[in-house]
């Protein structure tokens, strides 16, 4: 590059989109956790936008911030605002799309290959970064959210959620998750250790 030619800013990364389904899962664990007079409350209380996902059927992309707000619509109301009730919605998750497979998945595949198996299922959710899961130890992996275009802590929470029961459905005796790096406190990427006995 020529002298005093500044280099062009890198491209910002398109915002992200999640699926309509991926939201409606925060609908569905207010139901199932709370019951229908606090799914009401839980709809009364939600924009617009998201209302009409949450009552609406099929699947389609809609804006990342819509399974922000859900989220954080969720601990407020149930939660006194602790957003890390975004752990049991994600745990929650884990149960709701294993679905019938659980019991053929967890005797055959052990828990490092079932989260590498989801791990590459991370596009069918959402359309920006991914998910990679490396082994870590001799009962661990390293699970990394990469190139997410707005990280945000209820998606985290979410995520690590999921990673722990994703593992518990197999059966392990003790599942533990760690946060071992968050973009949002400076880290290339957000990541966590799931480890299992």
């Amino acid at each position: 590059m020529s002298p005093g030619v500044t280099e062009p800013p890198a491209a910002a990364l398109p915002p992200a989109r999640v699926r309509a389904t991926t939201v409606r899962v925060r609908d569905h664990f207010v139901l199932a956790r709370f019951g229908r007079t606090a799914r009401e409350q839980y709809r009364a209380a939600a924009s617009k936008g998201l209302l009409d996902t949450l009552t609406s059927t099929g699947d389609r992309w809609v804006d990342f911030a819509q399974f922000i707000e859900a989220t954080e619509l969720v601990c407020k109301l149930f939660a006194e605002g602790d957003i890390t009730m975004a752990r049991d919605i994600g745990r929650f998750a884990a149960e709701t799309n294993m679905g019938v497979w659980r019991s053929l998945v967890y005797r055959v595949l052990s828990p490092s290959t079932v989260l590498s198996i989801a791990g590459g299922l991370w596009s069918h959710h959402y359309d920006g970064g991914r998910l990679a899961v490396s082994p870590e130890g001799k009962h661990g992996v390293r699970v990394r959210i990469a190139d997410f275009p707005t990280p945000h802590r209820t998606h985290c929470l979410s995520i690590e959620g999921w990673a722990q029961r994703t593992v518990e459905l197999g059966r392990p005796r003790r599942v533990s998750v760690v946060e071992t790096g968050c973009r949002l406190r400076g880290a290339p990427a957000c990541e966590m250790v799931v480890e299992w006995e």
